[in-house]
């Protein structure tokens, strides 16, 4: 007979390698705040109630970068998976529309067993279009063309191949891509919302991790997907560097396709649900494509300034409207004829020349792609910061334009007027200084100043917004101001346009903040983009 001591040995040591296998995953889940400001949150998951849904990686596709996108992050998710699985996560493979080759197979015969859910949520076998936090979001992508981002010549060409091997070219796919190895022993593999659902509550399943493609259409929408996942009730994440979207950079918001799919993930952060990264599970850096696969050469635009090229209190208060660099962008795209292009906004608030050569110079403008264009604004925190600006502000600005010459020697540097605060406000001592700078470098100006006057003209106070200290308005219009109060050391009340001018018009100083508002900055944009625009054309 065993002695006592020898059976409680052995179950101490079954209930140790039960612990080891069932060891927390410990991750860092990415949330947004509606500004998009990003909050990380660490938390542990148990591997037993945790589940991989490994979405429509589908051996071929229509568009052919996709298929060539696929192919780069592939391998790297079959890693995720197979240490997943071997930490006791559950693996479900959805190629959806093609279980037909996995009949039979113990894998999707294990999808099909699991027992009726006792709670099975309504419309569980439906695409899943929109949740109710999405409603009030601007949809960050136009993807009614399909997302097709291939050029129209490979496409054609693609679609011929396909015909070619007898399958239909706008459906092709037949299974999943045979990179990710499917573990019959362990792994499941379904396509319905229904059959999955069923299967995650048989195991007391609570934490779903999706991956796959593509992340605005199916790994958002299907009836396995984020937002059905989300809305009942399951703790679900997206991993966000192993998926990809169907974004045409030649659509709104005309940026490059990485681009897009960042903005549709930090979509689905604000809105549907947290992500997380692939190297949290198996360590290394997080995945990321490669050039190869980044399209055509975008022209690099860099915008370089004070408070009124950083639009930080529009950012803060319409974060989901065009800012200054996106509105540059797409007036730039609706232009026709011109190549496409990405605009980097390095604008600080309080920022001066020196400042930035002596701080963030290296980190915020030296390692930015080759720019083809910087535009270059300062000034007025030059005059109101710097000693003897007379003289340094000039000094400051050509030491400036060789150190961005040297990091970016085939951008054409463009110095900048300010803008008029007002009429009675054109900082024409500060401009004179920059046309000087200007003239001796033997660069381009762009003069800003006039255009910008001409709209203050029209309306004094419609191109700037309303900043003002909340300890400045009477007690008794103070209820007026509640929903626009912005807190902080001195409490400010803070509108981006006249909706309060007929409460608060009469307190002096009501338009003292001459910041420029969206109005203004369009203004900034839509002058820019027409400057711009026949000089791109006469470089091409």
């Amino acid at each position: 007979m065993l002695s006592r001591a020898f059976l409680s040995a052995s179950f101490l040591a079954l209930a140790l390698t039960s612990l080891a296998a069932d060891a927390p995953l410990s991750l860092v889940l990415q949330s947004r705040a509606p500004n998009g400001r990003a909050a990380l949150v660490k938390e542990q998951w148990l591997p037993s109630r945790t589940a991989i849904i490994v979405c429509d990686m589908w051996d071929l596709h229509h568009c052919k970068n996709a298929v060539t996108r696929e192919g780069e992050m592939a391998p790297r998710m079959n890693e995720v998976i197979e240490k997943a699985r071997q930490a006791g996560v559950l693996i479900i493979h959805a190629p959806s529309s093609c279980m037909k080759p996995y009949e039979g197979t113990a894998a999707r015969q294990r999808a099909q067993s699991a027992p009726t859910a006792a709670r099975l949520p309504d419309k569980i076998s439906e695409w899943c279009k929109q949740i109710p936090a999405e409603e009030a979001a601007v949809y960050p992508l136009d993807q009614n063309d399909g997302g097709e981002d291939d050029d129209a010549t490979e496409h054609t060409a693609w679609a011929a191949e396909l015909t070619k091997k007898g399958l239909n070219p706008k459906m092709p796919w037949t299974k999943q891509i045979d990179v990710l190895r499917i573990d019959q022993n362990k792994d499941a593999i379904s396509d319905s919302g229904t059959e999955i659902w069923n299967l995650l509550e048989a195991r007391d399943i609570d934490n779903v991790i999706l991956m796959g493609v593509h992340t605005n259409m199916c790994v958002a929408g299907r009836p396995f997907g984020l937002r059905q996942m989300a809305k009942n009730g399951k703790h679900v994440v997206l991993m966000r560097d192993m998926t990809d979207t169907m974004y045409n950079p030649a659509r709104w918001p005309f940026v490059s396709h990485t681009r897009g799919t960042e903005l549709f993930i930090q979509h689905v952060e604000r809105v549907i649900c947290p992500t997380i990264t692939s190297d949290q599970l198996i360590g290394g850096k997080p995945f990321a494509f490669s050039d190869a696969t980044a399209g055509p050469k975008r022209l690099q635009i860099l915008l370089l300034g004070d408070s009124t090229t950083e639009a930080i209190i529009p950012k803060q208060l319409a974060p989901d409207e065009p800012q200054i660099e996106d509105t540059l962008r797409i007036l730039l795209a609706t232009q026709g004829g011109l190549p496409a292009c990405d605009v980097y906004n390095e604008g600080v608030s309080g920022e001066f020349i020196r400042r930035l050569l002596d701080t963030r110079y290296d980190k915020a403008v030296k390692t930015k792609p080759q720019a083809d264009y910087i535009f270059i604004r300062y000034g007025i925190n030059d005059r109101a910061k710097v000693p003897d600006f007379t003289t340094s502000f000039t000094k400051d600005f050509k030491e400036l334009l060789a150190r961005l010459r040297k990091d970016h020697p085939k951008a054409m540097l463009i110095p900048m007027t300010t803008i008029p605060y007002a009429a009675n406000s054109q900082h024409e001592d500060i401009n004179a200084f920059i046309v000087q700078v200007a003239k001796e470098e033997k660069l381009t100006l762009f003069d800003i100043a006039p255009r910008y006057l001409a709209e203050l003209k029209k309306s004094p106070d419609g191109l700037n917004y309303r900043r003002y200290a909340l300890a400045k308005v009477p007690e008794n219009l103070r209820p007026f101001a509640t929903p626009y109060i912005v807190q902080g050391k001195d409490p400010q009340v803070v509108v981006l346009d006249n909706r309060l001018d007929g409460v608060f018009g009469h307190l002096p100083g009501w338009y003292g903040d001459r910041h420029p508002t969206l109005a203004g900055y369009n203004v900034i944009a839509d002058e820019t983009a027409k400057w711009l625009a026949p000089i791109i054309r006469e470089r091409k």
